[in-house]
């Protein structure tokens, strides 16, 4: 289903994005490595045609581990939390998901745009609800069992008073990057998330989304993997006055197509 809602901050908002200095760190080599090769010429004529089982070499791959963001979910389609019992039982979805609207499939066009001479291939594992604790539980089958070429990993905006103290999601955070960097030959780009408001949730919110921020930004550090900041992006605009309920579809945590474009053009500056 297509979403609606746009903040009429668009146009502003992506700008500052672009023009946003200091939010990234590290580099994807390996990534980078097999996107300057993949020049859409297979076989064994070409240097980099066949993989070491001597097959043609597949398209470069990107695995986005997440939540219901990465997943595409926006607007909400119910008009108050009363009504989520009877929409489920009817089976009607109560967010509007719009995956081509998604900050994985604008990462990928925005990558063809600068790799015109080669295909590439997204598995978004976003998955709506889910959190880092979920994420790791299923690693192996949504991210393992691919070997991508790059994972992103946007996973802190679930933590709810049932998960506990931030810590734990900082020990998940680093179990996962560590089993993806020795069970795969994937980089990782470790993602900060975009802002929340959830002065109006109907949910306890649990500990504070700063923290969990401060303790990813550590985690690239530590673990050596790379750091797209996007809630350095999202803060920085905020700061400048502009309200945080405009910038988000479900007024609470789910971005507007221009919250996804942000993600992408975040991403896009360990390719410039």
């Amino acid at each position: 289903m297509k979403t609606r809602i746009e903040t009429p901050f668009a146009k502003e908002f992506i700008s500052y994005a672009l023009e946003k200095e200091g939010c990234i760190q590290g580099s994807p080599e390996h990534f980078l490595k097999v996107m300057k090769h993949n020049t859409g010429f297979n076989g064994a004529l070409t240097k980099y045609g066949l993989d070491r089982k001597g097959l043609c070499r597949r398209n470069p791959l990107i695995v986005a581990l997440g939540d219901s963001v990465t997943a595409g979910h926006f607007e909400m389609l119910v008009r108050t939390p009363s009504d989520f019992p009877a929409f489920i039982a009817a089976g009607k979805p109560v967010e509007a998901v719009d995956e081509r609207e998604s900050y994985p499939e604008k990462f990928r066009s925005r990558l063809s745009d600068r790799y015109e001479a080669t295909s590439v291939s997204v598995i978004n594992s976003g998955i709506a609800g889910d959190t880092i604790l979920g994420m790791e539980a299923r690693l192996t089958r949504d991210v393992i069992v691919h070997n991508p070429d790059l994972t992103l990993i946007n996973g802190s905006l679930n933590w709810g008073v049932e998960c506990g103290e931030n810590l734990l999601f900082y020990q998940s955070l680093k179990r996962i990057i560590r089993r993806i960097r020795r069970e795969t030959d994937s980089d990782v780009i470790l993602m900060t998330p975009n802002m929340q408001d959830l002065s109006a949730a109907p949910f306890p919110a649990g500990a504070p989304l700063e923290e969990r921020v401060g303790m990813i930004r550590k985690a690239a550090s530590e673990e050596n993997v790379c750091l797209a900041d996007t809630y350095a992006v999202w803060e920085g605009f905020v700061n400048e006055g502009h309200p945080l309920p405009e910038l988000l579809a479900n007024r609470m945590n789910h971005p507007t197509p221009a919250g996804h474009r942000v993600y992408a053009e975040v991403l896009m500056k360990f390719f410039e």
